[in-house]
């Protein structure tokens, strides 16, 4: 009996994260928390920074590549997504997705966590005592295998890697479809509404649709 106690008390601890599957922004950067997450962990949903709720089967789409020039190269590339798998964060030997890819629709497959390298946080010596970096295998389902195209079958891997999602949506990147607007965003989407509404390019029932979906979050305080 003593024996069968003292064995759930150990195996405790690890019985309950098996049943959190979530995390969030702050949890990956509580130190006392990352000691306790392996490499590669894997999680169902991610609460970013901004409080953006991002889940297993969520559709994302890739904005634009990271550019100081006014026009595109043709060897331009984004920052924070690589073709096919990438494990780990550091950028050797990584293939980076060309630019060319914005706009694209992808769907997330799997959420995990990596612990950030000692280059960027020297402060720690241990690698597993640092903030862990929340990554995602993405795909795009119209393009690679599944897709239906032989020759996009062929021609495309439809496999990418968002490496550090909330560093790829602060910058652009990446961009949520379902991301909830904010209040000065619901304003001038209205206005922009009764503009359309105004010179006959939007029919008043579609506007007042709009209009009853955006003033809960206009009023909101």
């Amino acid at each position: 009996m003593i024996k069968h106690i003292f064995l759930t008390l150990i195996l405790l601890p690890n019985l309950i994260f098996c049943q959190d599957k979530s995390i969030n922004y702050t949890k990956a950067n509580d130190i006392e928390f990352s000691k306790k997450i392996k490499n590669y962990a894997k999680f169902d949903s991610y609460t970013t920074k901004d409080g953006l709720l991002i889940k297993i089967g969520d559709t994302l789409i890739i904005g634009k590549a990271i550019t100081k020039k006014e026009k595109y190269n043709f060897n331009d590339v984004y920052t924070y997504i690589t073709k096919g798998k990438t494990r780990g964060n550091k950028s050797d030997n990584v293939d980076f997705l060309p630019h060319y890819f914005s706009g694209d629709k992808v769907v997330v497959l799997s959420i995990f966590a990596t612990h950030a390298s000692s280059d960027d946080y020297k402060l720690w010596t241990s690698r597993k005592s640092m903030p862990l970096y929340i990554s995602l295998y993405v795909k795009n389902p119209n393009k690679g295998s599944g897709s239906g195209s032989l020759v996009s079958a062929i021609g495309n891997s439809s496999i990418r890697t968002i490496t550090d999602i909330d560093k790829a949506l602060s910058t652009d990147e990446i961009f949520n479809d379902n991301k909830p607007l904010s209040r000065s965003e619901a304003i001038l989407k209205l206005k922009e509404s009764k503009d359309l509404l105004d010179i006959g390019l939007m029919s008043e029932s579609d506007y007042n649709i709009l209009k009853e979906k955006l003033t809960p979050i206009i009023m909101e305080q």
